[in-house]
């Protein structure tokens, strides 16, 4: 009945299975769970091998790296349920009902893909930059995901019709880091697949520190720009690209390039989020400019 999927890389994913696995076993189901490690060779990998002693779960690691997108659908082409339910390898479910909420959710068959969202803990160092974005940009409400459902769609925690994803799939054009979920949105949209946003929430777990962080945002920029060259995304796609084509003609941006070094030193000194945001407009100014 149900396949959870869960594309890992240099990530212990032991906890998550194991609680996976007891909310599964509780439920009395037919399951499987799957968890591929895109070629990290990290010795998390020795540890990871226990979840291959559980029941109908298995984990494995690949010999080569194929992506983000090429990896989830590779774990879809090797699931057996009807259902998919994709995580990602460094959450949790923040409720001991996670698998019977989505359960009751596939009864409603009006619809083929349901969106559970993301949820941030508590942390002792709240002056983690990616904590801070993700607390203001992905913890979103039910009320404001329900409001647009196919703008809150998060590769973290959802759960999918087979036949509707095997009509859809991932990008695998997409080679690098950054927007894989936006695409995978669209197609949906595009094909007018119905989409349920639901309170079933996953701690997102991997807070990186601010310079990973930052690495991270300048790869998805620089992917974002070739998304919008290949024309896969259009400029009122994401918020990052309205702001910029709106002012890009006032020189607002000229002036702010100016700054570039500094506003990225603010960001990772002061870990804050508005300058985080500022730097990533002229990261995306210095990027279309120079290529």
């Amino acid at each position: 009945m149900l396949s959870i999927l869960i594309a890992s890389y240099n990530r212990n994913v032991v906890q998550l299975i194991e609680e996976l696995n007891c909310q599964l076993i509780n439920s009395k189901i037919d399951f499987e769970i799957i968890c591929f490690d895109d070629a990290s060779n990290s010795k998390e990998n020795l540890a990871n091998q226990k979840i291959n002693n559980l029941p109908f779960c298995s984990f494995q690691s690949l010999q080569k790296n194929i992506g983000r997108s090429a990896i989830r659908n590779l774990l879809a082409s090797k699931a057996k349920y009807k259902w998919l339910l994709f995580l990602d390898a460094d959450v949790l479910p923040a409720s001991s009902t996670f698998i019977s909420n989505y359960l009751q959710e596939i009864k409603n068959t009006k619809y083929a893909v349901f969106l559970g969202g993301i949820k941030y803990r508590d942390i002792d160092n709240k002056n983690l930059l990616r904590w801070k974005f993700g607390k203001q940009s992905e913890e979103i409400s039910i009320t404001d995901r329900t409001k647009n459902p196919y703008k809150y769609f998060f590769t973290a925690n959802f759960l999918i019709d087979k036949t509707t994803f095997e009509s859809v799939k991932f990008n695998e054009d997409l080679l690098e880091y950054g927007y894989e979920d936006l695409l995978f949105s669209k197609e949906l949209f595009s094909k007018n697949v119905k989409v349920k946003q639901t309170k079933n929430e996953v701690f997102h777990l991997g807070i990186d520190e601010n310079l990973a962080f930052l690495s991270k945002t300048k790869k998805a920029i620089l992917n974002l720009h070739i998304l919008l060259q290949k024309g896969l995304l259009k400029e009122e796609d994401t918020n990052l690209t309205k702001i910029y084509f709106k002012y890009k003609s006032f020189g607002l941006l000229r002036f702010l390039n100016l700054f570039s070094d500094v506003l990225e030193k603010l960001a990772l000194k002061k870990s804050s989020v508005f300058y985080y945001n500022l730097f990533r407009l002229v990261y995306l100014h210095q990027v279309i400019k120079n290529r």
